[in-house]
């Protein structure tokens, strides 16, 4: 089987993803750059690292490497935005695993590429039905700072039976910390107490995930 080679060498198969990733950025931004997908690809893959992390800037991150292509800007943040509403479209039309790969595609698109923790929570009704989806408190690189409560209220206004936790860790390493475990037992001990029930919670990154379920933390 033939592979890509550059300078005689056949590449690895992850620096061939890498290059097919980086021709077919090209090739998108020339839609509306005709001369110039090789350089501002290189350019955006060279700050952000992948496409992943790079449809999951700001405008104003997007910006900074972009500084006279407005245009361009607006198609990628554009793009993004379709991305996640459809992987969000494809979700079941009841949730009854926080695990289901389809919810943890559409979370890796919502926040696996972040560069600062963020925390979104998935409220469904007694039915398991998607009643919402929100993000909740700001985050560094190194941890979200949320208050429970805001959570449940949110909960209550919804009148929600149910709830999924999930938040990105932007370094890559999934496991759970020490302030993760101890934020999800304190929201716990109150869902318990409002009869609310907390399916799980989920970590995220842009190629891996776990579940507190799953590790028997909850």
């Amino acid at each position: 089987v033939g592979g890509l080679v550059d300078n005689g060498n056949l590449l690895s198969p992850e620096k061939a993803e890498n290059h097919r990733g980086r021709q077919a950025l090209a090739q998108f931004i020339e839609i509306v750059a005709p001369n110039d997908g090789g350089q501002l690809s290189s350019e955006l893959l060279d700050e952000f690292g992948s496409i992943g992390r790079m449809l999951g800037q700001s405008e104003a991150a997007l910006h900074r490497v972009l500084p006279s292509n407005p245009v361009l800007v607006k198609l990628l943040t554009t793009t993004e935005k379709l991305i996640v509403a459809r992987l969000k479209n494809e979700l079941p039309r009841k949730i009854f695993s926080a695990t289901d790969q389809r919810l943890v595609k559409y979370l890796q698109a919502r926040i696996g590429a972040r560069t600062s923790e963020a925390m979104r929570v998935l409220f469904l009704d007694g039915a398991n039905h998607l009643l919402g989806d929100e993000e909740f408190g700001a985050g560094s690189p190194q941890r979200i700072f949320v208050q429970p409560r805001s959570i449940l209220k949110r909960a209550l206004e919804l009148d929600a039976s149910g709830m999924i936790l999930a938040h990105n860790h932007p370094g890559g390493d999934v496991r759970p910390s020490k302030r993760d475990i101890e934020f999800t037992k304190s929201i716990k001990t109150l869902c318990v107490e409002l009869e609310i029930r907390l399916h799980d919670h989920i970590i995220i990154a842009s190629d891996s995930w776990t579940s507190f379920r799953k590790l028997k933390i909850i």
